[in-house]
């Protein structure tokens, strides 16, 4: 065998061991998304959505385009967290401050996250905001959350849910200002049918 023929079996050689570990790294991801999923629905707080990959760099996340789809599952399970957070013995200290951090997620995802991810973060934050009720600076829980769908659909038009929203958000403080004033942004919210991972809510009151 000539030096010429060892450096191409060499060669072949290193292509197919890289191809394995490549291989081996895209169904790592697979197998953390699914994993991650289904903790996300039964366990929200428990989800994690980790890869044990062999790379340098880890290309294969690179590969699958997986940055917003994982910001996006963040922002979900932090949504999740806040949803789950009862009032408690502590005067409702813990359920600010889950709510107060899924804001932030959502609203850093919507501001800065693709198109489609970035409006369904932005309908979870109106829905979050909306069942939360609470006047910041002067702006009621109703306003903001319909700046947010608003946002929503500007970001991603073929966004049925926010759509949905805005416009039962639209009615309902239509309703409660014919009664009694502007809304308070009171109001029960139903689970959603849409998003990334299992089941993620985002749509009706």
């Amino acid at each position: 065998m000539t030096r010429t023929h060892v450096a191409l079996a060499l060669a072949l050689f290193v292509l197919a061991a890289l191809a394995a570990v490549a291989a081996h790294d895209l169904l790592s991801w697979r197998s953390a998304l699914a994993h991650g999923d289904a903790r996300l629905a039964a366990h929200p707080g428990l989800a994690r959505w980790q890869a044990s990959t062999l790379l340098p760099g880890d290309p294969a996340r690179a590969v699958l385009a997986l940055d917003d789809d994982l910001t996006l599952r963040r922002a979900v399970r932090a949504f999740r967290v806040a949803e789950a957070t009862p009032r408690g013995f502590d005067n409702g200290v813990a359920q600010t401050s889950s709510r107060s951090a899924a804001e932030v997620v959502l609203s850093d995802l919507a501001a800065h996250g693709s198109a489609a991810p970035a409006s369904q973060a932005g309908d979870l934050l109106g829905v979050l905001v909306a069942r939360g009720g609470r006047v910041i600076g002067g702006v009621t829980a109703d306003d903001r959350a319909r700046a947010a769908f608003e946002a929503a659909i500007r970001r991603d038009p073929a966004n049925e849910d926010a759509k949905y929203n805005l416009e039962l958000l639209l009615r309902r403080t239509r309703a409660t200002a014919t009664r009694q004033g502007p809304g308070s942004g009171s109001g029960a919210l139903g689970r959603g049918r849409r998003g990334a991972g299992s089941g993620t809510p985002g749509r009706g009151y």
